[in-house]
């Protein structure tokens, strides 16, 4: 008989206990049903419509719509370069901005790889463009004043800037004799 009363109260315990883990087994279901009950949400389309109230500028060499903007620098004697004038060469550029009429206000960037993020760089000064040789930069200047590289520089349509390309040494010089090359973009917006 003690073994029955044994497991009479065994019995209990777990009799005991069913109750809590019930109430649990309900709440789990529960916070699923919720779960469940929020992912289940409307679905809505949103249209929007968008009116285009100034037309882009184009910009382009002189060798007509569509063409690029090339600077071709004279020959250039190393020693010579002083960042400030020596080689200093227009970039030739043209620009047509149909609503200029209507907005005059413009701005204009040039964008490329900066001279001074390159490993080892020896240029102290940031915003000019990389070239070829990690020792010679070019330096971008709109009206006489230093255009960096990503900063923007507020015009008016009827007098666009005049853009100047200027070589530029490292800081260690170096340069090598030879040719070079740069790439960048010239950007224009509406202020």
């Amino acid at each position: 008989m003690s073994k029955g009363r044994k497991m009479n109260s065994i019995t209990k315990k777990i009799v005991g206990y069913r109750p809590v883990k019930s109430l649990l087994t309900a709440m789990i279901s529960g916070g699923l049903l919720l779960v469940s009950g929020q992912s289940s949400a409307e679905v809505f389309t949103i249209q929007v419509k968008v009116t285009v109230v100034e037309k882009t500028c184009d910009i382009y060499g002189n060798g007509g719509k569509n063409g690029p903007i090339t600077v071709t620098f004279p020959d250039l004697v190393i020693r010579n370069i002083d960042g400030i004038a020596y080689g200093a060469t227009p970039i030739e550029y043209q620009l047509d901005c149909e609503d200029a009429a209507d907005n005059p206000a413009l701005k204009i960037q040039f964008i490329g790889a900066d001279a001074q993020a390159v490993p080892n760089s020896t240029f102290k000064e940031a915003g000019k463009l990389k070239t070829t040789d990690n020792n010679l930069a070019i330096k971008i200047t709109a009206n006489g004043q230093q255009l960096k590289l990503r900063d923007w520089f507020p015009f008016n349509y009827k007098t666009k800037p005049t853009l100047m390309a200027v070589p530029v040494s490292s800081d260690a010089g170096g340069i090598r004799g030879g040719e070079f090359t740069a790439t960048g973009t010239l950007s224009v917006e509406y202020q």
